[in-house]
C-alpha cells in the first residue's frame, strides 16, 4: 500500500499548525501522540503500508510557519515532494533549485494555508516550472479542518475545485492530484476528474464510512483516478484502512485506491 497523504514528523506538524493544533485535534476528534519518525513509519510499514507521500508546507508569508522540505530526506519510504510559498519573490527560483537538490516526484500547495488564489498569477509561474518539469502536483481542496472554529483570515473559497479545471487545461502535462476530493463541491472535483485526464483525487482526510456516496458510486467510473491517503496524524491509516474493507466496491478497484494507481502516478515521474 502507499499512503499518498502523510504529515510526518509528527512534532513538526504541531508545530507549523501552532495555534490552529488544537482546535484541529478536537475538530477531527483525533488522538495525536507524539512520536518519532522512523518509529511512526515502522509501524505502519507493519501494517502493509510501504511507501508515504510526506507533504512539507511553506506558508511563510501567510502564517510566518512553515514545515521544511528537508524532512522529506530523513527516511527512504518517503515518497518526495516539496513546497514552496508562491507569494514569496524568489518563489521560481526557490523551485528550481529543490527541484535540482532534492528531486522530487511532487509539489504540495495548500491554497487556504498559503493565502493565494489559485488562479494567482505568481502561482502561475510555478505552475509552469512544475509543467516543464513533469512532476506531480497535490492541492488542498475543499474545506480546511485546519481553522476550523477560530478566527482567522483563511478563505475556504481558495479551496473551490473548479479553479482547478482551469489549471488542467492550461497545464497538460502536469497531474494533479485534488486532495480530500474538494467537500463540500465534491460532485465538482468529481466531474472534473472524469473529464480531465490529468485530473486525481486522494481520498485522505475523511474516515471512509464518511465519505460521500457519490465517490463510492462513481468508483468504477473513478477506477484509476482514487488514491488512499490518511492525512496522518489527524486520522490514522489503521483506521482508514480498516473502514475501506467494509465498503462495498470491487476488489480490483480497492488494490487500485491502496497501492497500484498512486505507484503508476509515481513511478511516472
Amino acid at each position: 500500500m502507499i499512503d499518498f497523504h502523510f504529515h510526518a514528523p509528527i512534532r513538526e506538524f504541531l508545530d507549523y499548525l501552532g495555534e490552529y493544533a488544537e482546535p484541529a485535534i478536537k475538530y477531527f476528534n483525533a488522538k495525536v501522540e507524539i512520536k518519532g519518525l522512523k518509529e511512526v513509519l515502522d509501524y505502519y510499514e507493519s501494517l502493509g503500508i510501504k511507501r508515504f507521500v510526506v507533504l512539507p508546507i511553506d506558508s511563510t508569508t501567510f502564517l510566518g510557519r512553515r514545515i521544511p522540505n528537508e524532512v522529506v530526506k530523513l527516511d527512504d519510504r518517503i515518497v518526495k515532494f516539496v513546497s514552496v510559498d508562491p507569494l514569496k519573490q524568489n518563489a521560481v527560483d526557490e523551485l528550481k533549485k529543490l527541484i535540482k537538490e532534492i528531486e522530487p516526484v511532487g509539489v504540495k500547495f495548500h491554497p487556504q494555508l498559503q493565502g493565494f488564489h489559485p488562479l494567482d498569477e505568481r502561482a502561475l509561474k510555478l505552475y509552469d516550472v512544475i509543467d516543464n518539469s513533469g512532476l506531480l502536483v497535490v492541492f488542498h481542496t475543499g474545506t480546511s479542518g485546519i481553522g476550523a472554529g477560530v478566527r482567522s483570515n483563511i478563505r475556504l473559497d481558495y479551496g473551490r475545485p473548479i479553479y482547478f479545471d482551469e489549471i488542467a487545461v492550461r497545464y497538460q502535462n502536469m497531474r494533479i492530484v485534488l486532495a480530500h476530493f474538494g467537500w463540500p463541491w465534491t460532485e465538482e472535483a468529481i466531474a472534473i476528474a472524469l473529464h480531465k485526464p490529468n485530473v486525481y483525487l486522494d481520498l485522505s482526510g475523511w474516515a471512509p464510512k464518511y465519505i460521500p456516496h457519490s465517490i463510492w458510486n462513481n468508483a468504477k467510473r473513478l477506477s484509476d483516478k482514487l488514491l488512499f491517503g490518511s492525512d496522518f496524524p489527524l486520522i490514522r491509516p489503521e483506521r482508514w484502512i480498516n473502514e475501506f474493507s467494509n465498503i462495498s466496491i470491487d476488489k480490483e478497484i480497492k488494490d487500485k485506491i491502496l497501492k497500484y494507481n498512486a505507484e503508476k502516478l509515481i513511478n511516472n515521474v
